[in-house]
């Protein structure tokens, strides 16, 4: 980070040489200001002094702005009612109960997202930001109250309350199956695209490991299409693009409009993982995390 305060020029004598450039007179600008015109004329000469040029010609008690006053008039401007702007912001919201929320991309859109607004209506006086991102790093950090992730449980120093379990099968477009179908065992599926998901995470569930779980041992290298974002590989699957994995829960609302639909039925892989949400065993819950912690346990089975 750039240090500015060697070369910014001392605060009050920019809010003077503002007043002083709007109203083009040091006496209406001292008035605005609650200062002595002796004042604001000082202020405007330690600028000057400050920059090394003139700001104000001074002629018959008026006064007009330089060639560099002008131009200095338009960034000083802009820039002390951007400041002015983001203090009344923070006054407005200084007082508002706020609630920090970390989770992951795939369950914030999928599965969070639909269901906050409920709770947003239920309880208007809370403030709630989202912080999503697929670094589980990022969603534990302070000041992060809640964190709902994807894992078996196990996080040192929280406290893992489950919310619903790691359910997998594949999905595709009704328009896909008619295309490229029938899909009526897992082998049928090592001739379809895939749609693999790329992430970091390797308890997440592959092509791979769904497949060798069902008793295909064929080696799948060929995807036709790697995403790096959860939600991303559900919408090209429901695009035509190919098939996908989809988690039971989070992909819920495109089988219900049919968006997707379950190639094999009922077949899929169940886990010993799921989505947790994680509270700090070395920060205690405040009321208002508490109050978001029995609300979205009711918004899902454990």
């Amino acid at each position: 980070m750039r240090f500015l305060g060697k070369r910014l020029p001392p605060l009050g004598t920019l809010v003077a040489f503002d007043a002083a450039a709007r109203h083009l007179s040091f006496t209406i600008a001292a008035r605005e200001l609650h200062l002595t015109q002796a004042a604001i004329s000082r202020q405007i000469r330690l600028l000057e002094e400050d920059l090394g040029v003139r700001l104000f010609t001074r002629a018959n008690r008026a006064v007009t702005l330089t060639n560099e006053g002008r131009d200095l008039q338009h960034t000083v401007s802009l820039a002390l009612s951007h400041m002015a702007n983001a203090a009344e912001q923070v006054r407005s919201t200084g007082g508002e109960r706020r609630l920090t929320i970390g989770a992951d991309h795939s369950v914030a859109a999928l599965w969070l997202m639909p269901r906050l607004a409920g709770f947003r209506h239920d309880n208007p006086d809370i403030l709630v930001r989202l912080v999503a991102s697929d670094d589980d790093a990022e969603c534990l950090a302070d000041p992060i109250d809640l964190s709902l992730l994807h894992g078996d449980g196990s996080w040192p120093e929280y406290e893992a309350t489950p919310l619903f379990g790691e359910d997998v099968f594949p999905v595709c477009s009704p328009a896909y199956l008619t295309r490229h179908g029938p899909v009526n065992t897992p082998a049928d599926l090592t001739r379809q695209t895939l749609l693999a998901l790329e992430d970091d995470h390797w308890d997440w569930m592959s092509w791979r490991v769904w497949l060798t779980e069902n008793g295909v041992d064929i080696p799948v290298e060929h995807h036709g299409m790697t995403i790096n974002n959860y939600p991303l590989v559900l919408q090209a699957a429901a695009d035509g693009h190919g098939m996908a994995l989809g988690w039971r829960h989070l992909v819920d609302s495109f089988l219900n409009d049919d968006r997707l639909v379950r190639p094999l039925g009922d077949l899929s892989v169940t886990t010993e993982s799921g989505y947790y949400l994680l509270s700090s065993l070395a920060r205690p819950m405040g009321a208002d995390a508490m109050l978001f912690h029995d609300w979205i346990r009711r918004q899902g089975p454990a």
